[in-house]
């Protein structure tokens, strides 16, 4: 009954084991891959304020990062299923495996001239050299799809690629006419750059709207319509004096489709999370934004990030409640069917162990009749075996005390026939 009894708890305990297995594997920290890039781009230092935030807050999901060359190799490392996330701007390049979580970044370009050059619209750019930042290439693409809106050709338009340092030196020595701004309104580079052009140029710059923004964005997904409202850009008077139309133009997180909604929901609130804990060493943190769920937003939104965006995130117990009645289901089916197999098995062991009553009893009968001295010798000797294997049985449990009782009875019987037994053969 012993070994029976060691079995099932056995069993019993391996099950709970693997169960706190699965627990112990699935608290432990979830580590994703984020492609991200060029080194020291705004995005790379996003993405390591993500990774510093989220190992300050021993969250349960951590970030590795992978460097890229920009955008567009990040989406093809999410593509080739080297990465897990990303963070990239979709107008340059959009994985066909991964949706939008967080909005990361939102700028609005917009072209700043100067009073001298007479360029009131973007069509007077016609024939102009036009300063656009070198980096990322797809500022240089995304100027050439605005300009084609108001069918300006590119070879109409001597394009400038300029590496931030040369900005400012090229509108000095008037090498530009108008300069096409990609940076985000109201961050620290834009407005120092904005305040460094006003002082090459001598005067207030000119701010050019792009007012088909709407247009733009009904023929390009990733483009926006957009507004740079009074005053965003600082000054006194204000600049821009009048809220100033154009296109918008963000930077995303992107994650794999193939990741789990529960894992990618619970990213999207840790992230959001650091805005308040990273404000301070940041401060461009504090433009995430959750992306649009309708679903004819023109960026799907992984499924994970939506159901945590729209309150629709199912609980762990939501998620594996049925998974937990099962279980309970299965240890009380495997406890039922154990105390059954134990009972047979305890019933199997007390019939065998009163089988020996039997024969103490078959025993009793043929010495009453023993003719020969010896044979009754060999008879007492096999009663006294039946009753070393009775106490064995009684030591493991497998006979009680009044079974017990039943056999001393027997073996006092047996003992009094070979005593009977050995007199009268001896007198005969």
């Amino acid at each position: 009954m012993r070994r029976g009894v060691l079995t099932i708890v056995a069993a019993l305990l391996a099950i709970l084991g693997a169960i706190a297995t699965g627990f112990y594997v699935y608290s432990q920290p979830h580590t994703l891959r984020l492609a991200v890039g060029p080194l020291g781009s705004e995005e790379a230092r996003m993405a390591a304020a993500f990774v510093q935030g989220l190992n300050r807050d021993k969250a349960d999901i951590r970030i590795r990062l992978i460097l890229t060359e920009g955008s567009e190799d990040s989406a093809r490392r999410i593509d080739s299923g080297q990465a897990d996330l990303a963070l990239l701007r979709p107008d340059i390049a959009m994985p066909s495996t991964a949706d939008t979580v967080l909005i990361t970044r939102r700028t609005y370009p917009f072209f700043i001239t100067t009073k001298e050059t007479a360029i009131g619209r973007i069509a007077d750019l016609r024939g102009r050299k036009v300063g656009v930042g070198r980096s990322p290439a797809g500022n240089v693409t995304l100027l050439k799809r605005v300009l084609a809106q108001y069918e300006v050709r590119p070879e109409e338009v001597e394009i400038v690629g300029l590496a931030q340092e040369e900005i400012v030196p090229a509108a000095k020595e008037k090498r530009i006419d108008a300069f096409f701004s990609v940076n985000a309104v109201g961050s620290h580079t834009n407005n120092d750059g904005l305040r460094r052009l006003r002082s090459a140029w001598g005067e207030d710059p000119v701010l050019i709207p792009i007012r088909e923004a709407d247009a733009l964005a009904a023929h390009y997904r990733a483009i926006e319509s957009g507004e740079i409202v009074r005053g965003a850009l600082g000054g006194d008077p204000p600049r821009p004096a009048e809220s100033l139309q154009t296109i918008s133009i963000t930077t995303r997180l992107v994650a794999a489709q193939s990741l789990d909604d529960t894992l990618v929901g619970n990213l999207t609130k840790d992230i959001l999370d650091l805005r308040l804990t990273l404000a301070a060493e940041l401060p461009a943190i504090q433009a995430l934004e959750t992306p649009s769920t309708d679903k004819d937003a023109p960026l799907p939104v992984h499924s994970g990030a939506a159901a945590y965006i729209d309150g629709e995130q199912e609980s762990f117990f939501d998620r594996y409640g049925d998974w937990f009645y099962i279980g309970a289901m299965v240890l009380s089916a495997l406890g039922t069917g154990g105390a059954a197999i134990l009972g047979r098995e305890s019933a199997n062991r007390r019939r065998r162990a009163m089988s020996g009553l039997d024969a103490l009893l078959a025993l009793l009968a043929v010495i009453r009749s023993c003719e020969d001295e010896a044979e009754l010798m060999r008879l007492g000797r096999e009663a006294d075996l039946i009753l070393s294997q009775v106490l064995a049985d009684y030591a493991k449990g497998d006979l009680d005390t009044s079974a017990l009782a039943a056999y001393r009875l027997a073996i006092d019987q047996v003992g009094r026939a070979v005593a009977e037994r050995q007199r009268t053969l001896a007198e005969d």
